[in-house]
């Protein structure tokens, strides 16, 4: 046999072989493409920071918003959730990771913005160069996200958010640079080394569109070109209204204008043009009808009445407490005052034993805490209410411990002479808390939500409305406060494909929560909801498109 001929008949042998190969991996391409193609498209539009009322108030002002949610004849299917609770606390790391896992926060382990961990001595928190340290918590927990739970459906799912990524198919973060080049450009404009909302904003939608530098195969372009496929599912998260707010750009302070009067002047110069630039990419590829909008916000905001010093509980404490310092850690330290905005919390350790697993003794350590926080006039002038950590099961002092947390009645305590039987009958139940706030009944559940064991601060105290301890005295908002406007905040649900799951123009009047996100999504994508969720689906009860 010649050469030539064996080389024929070894490729005759193989052809088949290739053959079935080729077409096997074709088919599976095929079958992957087209689960990613089934059903509707979800794009969540996180608008950080925005209040309940903007939308709805300002829509005849924002046309694109207009076209997104109502279409252009007013006749396109929308659902409206007016009253959409936030968890407590409602600060954005906490608040964000709970929107995206359907968990409070004692269950995803980001139990604040900054916490100390009674085990390690060591403070938390979420900044760093790698933006990771949410995901790192959520797969040290085995806590599972909204974009695991659609890869589990067998979907795919995309991501341009900053702060949670965890289970998504491709993600685009902004790194180091893309903040850096944001302080800077705002340094140069306004003297103010605070990034830029609307130079973050904008590059985090060519983020999504397409793509970061070298980032285009994971944009939503990218993904559709070389993938063939629509996500399943798409975050963007716009952190502009947030950053505005604390800092607005204009004669806004000057003019004392409110909060919902800056957050509408930027939606309609920033975020509407952004959402005509959306629409216009979707459109090019020819995606927009089918695709379903949720507008959504993790917290709302308010302005700042009253700015306290950050340093005022510490020059409390000081001399009487040893508080972190040069030389002395957190181990050695017998109390740990976290940085404050409209709380501050203070961890104290049981200086008897010298361990800060062990619960502080109520009179010995708490109690003098206690004294020398209320001997500051400034503290008492801004304070709305304390509350005080219970360790039940652990600490046998005389009182039952049953709760998380007790309502200290400061102004009885004080009114009886602050010895130590008025401390002990100043200690109320949580359940009062419900006497001093508009929102009381859903604040003691947000608190018993909050922290874990290991976690948990043994005082806390709770400002007056717009009341923030602060460093900078020029920031004109802030958020995490126990009032409406930061706690409730709205979702609309809208687009052209929404007609096909919910027909018609519903507004959903009963209180919902952020928790709900996760499993409204499954819901709208018509995969299971996942068990054992903290959040539950308000859309339950309204027509499908199958009724």
């Amino acid at each position: 046999m010649t050469p030539h001929c064996w080389q024929t008949l070894k490729f005759s042998a193989v052809l088949p072989l290739v053959i079935i190969v080729c077409l096997l991996l074709i088919t599976l391409s095929a079958e992957r493409t087209t689960a990613g193609e089934k059903g509707p498209k979800i794009i969540v539009l996180e608008f950080h920071g925005l209040r309940r009322e903007i939308l709805e108030e300002s829509l005849d002002d924002l046309p694109n918003f207009r076209e997104i949610i109502k279409g252009g004849n007013n006749d396109q299917s929308y659902v409206y959730l007016p009253q959409v609770f936030t968890t407590i606390p409602a600060a954005s790391q906490p608040a964000v990771t709970s929107m995206y896992t359907g968990l409070y926060p004692k269950r995803t382990g980001v139990v604040s913005t900054i916490w100390f961990d009674r085990t390690t001595y060591q403070i938390r928190t979420l900044i760093s160069y790698s933006q990771d340290r949410i995901n790192n918590i959520l797969k040290a927990g085995g806590v599972k996200s909204l974009f695991d739970y659609v890869g589990e459906s067998g979907k795919r799912s995309m991501t341009a958010m900053l702060m949670l990524t965890k289970g998504a198919d491709w993600s685009i973060k902004s790194g180091t640079f893309f903040w850096g080049n944001a302080s800077l450009l705002n340094r140069f404009r306004h003297g103010k080394w605070f990034p830029n909302s609307q130079y973050v904003d904008n590059k985090t939608l060519d983020g999504f569109l397409t793509g970061h530098v070298s980032a285009y195969r994971r944009s939503l372009e990218g993904i559709y070109k070389y993938h063939h496929i629509v996500p399943d599912v798409s975050v963007v998260q716009l952190l502009g209204t947030d950053l505005f707010s604390h800092f607005p750009v204009g004669d806004f302070k000057e003019r004392q204008a409110s909060m919902a009067e800056i957050q509408k002047h930027y939606a309609k110069t920033v975020l509407d043009p952004l959402m005509g630039r959306l629409i216009q990419k979707l459109k090019e590829l020819g995606i927009y009808q089918d695709i379903i909008f949720v507008l959504a916000s993790e917290h709302g905001s308010l302005r700042i009445k009253k700015h306290i010093p950050e340093e005022t509980l510490r020059r409390s404490l000081k001399g009487h407490f040893k508080l972190p310092r040069w030389g002395r850690g957190n181990s050695r330290a017998d109390a740990i005052i976290m940085l404050g905005a409209c709380t501050k919390e203070v961890y104290l350790k049981n200086r008897q034993t010298g361990k800060w697993m062990d619960p502080p003794r109520l009179l010995a350590d708490i109690k003098p805490a206690v004294d020398l926080i209320l001997a500051n006039p400034e503290v008492k002038t801004s304070m709305k209410a304390m509350v005080i950590r219970q360790y039940p099961g652990e600490r046998h002092e005389g009182l039952g411990e049953s709760d998380q947390w007790w309502l200290f009645d400061w102004r009885g305590y004080q009114a009886a002479g602050g010895d130590d039987v008025a401390f002990r009958l100043a200690l109320r139940p949580l359940s009062e808390l419900a006497d001093h706030f508009e929102l009381g009944d859903y604040l003691v559940q947000g608190l018993r939500k909050q922290y874990t064991r290991e976690t948990a601060p043994d005082i806390k105290l709770i400002n007056k409305k717009g009341y923030y301890f602060e460093r900078d005295f020029d920031k004109y908002g802030h958020h995490g406060s126990y009032y409406p406007d930061d706690c409730i905040v709205s979702f609309w649900l809208a687009g052209p494909g929404l007609a096909s799951v919910i027909p018609g123009q519903h507004v959903h009047h009963a209180p919902a929560s952020t928790l709900d996100l996760v499993p409204m999504v499954a819901y709208l994508l018509g995969i299971p909801i996942p068990e054992g969720l903290d959040g539950s689906n308000p859309l339950a009860n309204l027509p499908t498109g199958s009724e």
